[in-house]
């Protein structure tokens, strides 16, 4: 469990570090366009208009870790993830004021901890419930995926996103078994199903650094012996390239 905070906390520091780096850079630019306009203005050119994600193709990365489960209930209130994943995205329609992308993430780090309540038998007619939790660790693909961003051209994009993959983890999730209930076991490969909303700003060189929340779905679809599904509200940041 140690290891899943301890996960989470660098994956808070890496957004932390994106946000800094993107408003650092935004006060450099508000400073260089206060020195421009210092200077001699016998010609004044037009404003050229804000060019947003102008390359129809991005690869980029980010962060992202479950938070507050106050919504939840039942046995998925108190699983925990984080994620660090790759994304590619192919715009699909770019119109005057939203534009459409395909997105497709790759995940190579994903850590799941969840709670255990498990019944064992102390003696003769009588028996204990243990709580624990669990740590395992995953991959996966989520190809699924598309982002509807308003306000297309314009420097702060809304946008609102959805995706559904599948994730393999080294260990059977949910894993409760005792020498009482011997097949109360999950699966393995589990699915994923995610929507959300966030914000999208551009940047210098065709980069966008995009903050978001997701609300966050895995569940084995009731491949396995017991099937609970996993809902995570998950805050997360990264940046992307264009090319």
């Amino acid at each position: 469990m140690n290891l899943f905070y301890n996960s989470r906390s660098v994956v808070l520091g890496l957004i932390i570090t994106v946000v800094g780096f993107t408003f650092a850079q935004a006060q450099d630019l508000a400073k260089n366009t206060g020195n421009s306009t210092n200077g001699v203005q016998s010609q004044k050119a037009p404003e050229p208009q804000t060019e947003y994600s102008t390359t129809p193709n991005e690869i980029g990365f980010y962060g992202g870790v479950s938070t507050f489960h106050k919504d939840l209930r039942g046995p998925s209130a108190g699983g925990n993830l984080g994620v660090l994943a790759f994304r590619f995205s192919h715009r699909m329609i770019d119109g005057k004021s939203i534009k459409l992308r395909y997105v497709a993430d790759f995940i190579p780090v994903a850590i799941m901890n969840y709670p255990r309540d498990r019944e064992f038998q102390t003696s003769t007619g009588t028996t204990e419930i243990i709580h624990d939790r669990k740590t395992v660790y995953g991959f996966g693909i989520a190809p699924g995926g598309l982002q509807l961003n308003f306000r297309n051209r314009k420097k702060y994009q809304p946008f609102i996103a959805g995706n559904v993959g599948i994730m393999y983890l080294t260990e059977i999730v949910p894993d409760f078994r005792t020498p009482l209930h011997p097949r109360a076991t999950g699966a393995k490969i589990n699915y994923t199903a995610e929507f959300g909303a966030g914000l999208e700003i551009g940047l210098k060189e065709n980069r966008n650094f995009f903050v978001g929340y997701k609300y966050h779905h895995l569940s084995n679809l009731y491949t396995g012996n017991i099937n609970i599904g996993y809902n995570s509200n998950m805050i997360y940041a990264g940046m992307m390239f264009g090319y």
